[in-house]
């Protein structure tokens, strides 16, 4: 089973920062052959590209829903409005939308997605760090996901490096 972990995010916009951040941990584990680890800051159409070819795709991403900030959520395609943007935008697409199009398009696509959360509590202030309540969430997230992982693989992971 191929399977693809998409940290999306802006590392230089605070808290939009999270899903990289997340990758950034997960490449100190050592992780199954068949699960691939990238980061974009890219959205919509452009989704796509990362997602052809793989049977499962975890996307990390921070979200903006006011809940506390930090809280680690895991969500499915039922969260989401299926419905496409009415904006012709290929920045207004969404990943479902995304997914949807490529399928459609005769694309080989996941058959199954997973969104893991993290509360942002500031996406717009420049700088390279997080806030302290996202900072300390990512050890979570990057639990979630390895125990995802060993549980779709069979495997469990490995850390490389302690947290210190």
């Amino acid at each position: 089973m191929k399977i693809l972990v998409l940290g999306m995010g802006n590392s230089i916009l605070c808290d939009d920062g999270a899903g990289p951040r997340v990758i950034a941990e997960l490449r100190k584990l050592d992780l199954p052959a068949d699960v691939a680890l990238e980061q974009t800051s890219l959205s919509g159409f452009n989704l796509m590209e990362y997602m052809a070819g793989h049977d499962h795709a975890i996307i990390v991403d921070a979200l903006r829903s006011g809940r506390e900030p930090g809280t680690v959520l895991w969500l499915t395609p039922q969260h989401f409005d299926p419905q496409p943007s009415q904006t012709c935008s290929e920045h207004s697409m969404g990943i479902f939308q995304a997914l949807k199009l490529g399928k459609d398009l005769g694309q080989n696509m996941p058959a199954n997605v997973d969104v893991l959360a993290i509360e942002a509590a500031d996406t717009r202030t420049f700088t390279e760090s997080l806030t302290p309540q996202v900072e300390s969430a990512i050890p979570q997230a990057v639990d979630y996901i390895a125990g995802k992982l060993a549980h779709l693989t069979g495997l469990y992971a490995q850390r490389v490096v302690s947290r210190g």
